[in-house]
């Protein structure tokens, strides 16, 4: 074997746990009092799977989009969803948060069923694609909201919180 060839090989051998280390390096967080969960790129892949098409409200066209809905994260960490979801927890807030420090509000009882009929989604695939490095690993999908604040991009947190107790 050539010089060259056995230093190449032994430059990948040597790179192999660095580039095992990284594929393996949680993409996202979901956070309760009780639990914290992270996922790695293909843990998440490997979650129950929706698809749902939505109109992108920055750019006003309909995309198809693909991943796990959050209420489906949100019940694998333990929040209080179904008939848990009463009385004081129904003053949790959920926090998703972004790479870039972006965070927005949900009320937990929007991510449940007996409260609102529609799907809140963190998605891995916009139209069949990964989604473009500007929202990637993950991007918030709120059908129904107006404004395309709440559509978070680039999350990598997901965060069941308790409001400050009332005056």
């Amino acid at each position: 074997m050539p010089p060259f060839a056995r230093l190449a090989g032994l430059t990948l051998l040597l790179a192999l746990p660095v580039l095992h280390a990284f594929a393996a390096e949680p993409i996202l967080q979901v956070i309760t009092a009780d639990k914290t969960l992270a996922f790695t790129a293909a843990e998440f892949a490997a979650l129950p799977r929706t698809e749902l098409t939505a109109i992108e409200p920055h750019e006003k066209k309909e995309r198809r989009y693909a991943g796990v809905t959050v209420r489906e994260l949100l019940t694998r960490a333990g929040a209080p969803l179904g008939e848990k979801l009463r009385g004081p927890a129904l003053t949790l807030g959920v926090l998703v948060r972004s790479r870039d420090n972006y965070t927005v509000l949900y009320a937990l009882a929007e991510f449940d069923e007996a409260f609102s009929s529609r799907t809140l989604l963190l998605a891995d695939r916009e139209d069949g694609a990964p989604p473009p490095a500007s929202a990637a690993p993950l991007r918030l999908v709120a059908p129904g909201d107006k404004r395309g604040a709440r559509w978070a991009r680039m999350v990598t947190s997901i965060e069941v919180v308790p409001l400050p107790a009332s005056r």
